[in-house]
């Protein structure tokens, strides 16, 4: 036998390297394959949907609707002077009546504002027409009395209740984008075209049927008052 002949025999009975394995080590681990994301409707499906429910993802809060104060960039005199309108008609309109009834009288002043039916400010909507006696939008504004404040506990009220609705903290979703009112004891012609919303002790609340419902005009107070009126208004 050649050498050459012994050399190849040696050499066909060697295993390859790659096959070669020690009895005295462990067997090498498989490496797992990479896992298949699911697909669906032709998209890959996040795998961290299965680790975290979709229901038990923090989603962001929605922003706050911005505050009457802020749609009118109110500051400093300018948002002094609004309060001090704004408390006046709620006193001199409404004090006697229940707060929601007070409340209702100083959202009305601020429907009006963002209507675009009437002064888009605070003031000019309260004394709109003071000039014409017994002929003005808010009949104190123009009855010839005196505007002198007697009740300081009632003043206190409506200053309070003239802030926190410049301030968005206060919305009567019944009362909603009403712009007209008016007491019991009167029953004023204006009524046949109004559609009727609510009442608060003595006070009617109307809005004009030719204005539509009002959903275009802004709303503001806490988060789960705003959800609540545009849940109804999407009815």
């Amino acid at each position: 036998m050649q050498l050459s002949d012994v050399a190849s025999r040696s050499q066909a009975s060697v295993p390859p390297a790659a096959s070669i394995q020690l009895a005295s080590l462990p067997a090498p681990a498989s490496t797992p394959e990479p896992a298949t994301p699911a697909i669906a409707d032709g998209s890959v499906v996040a795998s961290m949907q299965a680790l975290i429910p979709l229901d038990k993802v923090m989603l962001p809060r929605a922003a706050p609707p911005l505050s009457p104060a802020e749609r009118l960039e109110l500051s400093g005199k300018e948002y002094a002077r609004a309060e001090r309108c704004l408390a006046n008609a709620i006193y001199f309109e409404a004090r006697s009546e229940p707060i929601r009834g007070q409340m209702a009288v100083a959202q009305v002043v601020i429907n009006r504002v963002f209507s675009g039916f009437y002064p888009n400010d605070v003031c000019g909507v309260v004394y709109q027409n003071a000039h014409r006696h017994l002929s003005c939008q808010f009949t104190f504004a123009c009855d010839g009395k005196s505007k002198a404040i007697t009740d300081r506990r009632h003043w206190a009220v409506a200053n309070r209740i003239a802030r926190q609705t410049l301030d968005g903290q206060i919305y009567v979703p019944e009362v909603g984008k009403s712009t007209h009112y008016h007491a019991a004891y009167v029953r004023p012609n204006w009524v046949r075209e109004m559609r009727k919303l609510v009442r608060y002790g003595l006070h009617s609340f109307y809005r004009p049927y030719a204005w539509g419902n009002g959903n275009e005009e802004p709303v503001w107070g806490p988060p789960d008052t705003v959800a609540r009126v545009h849940k109804t208004a999407a009815r």
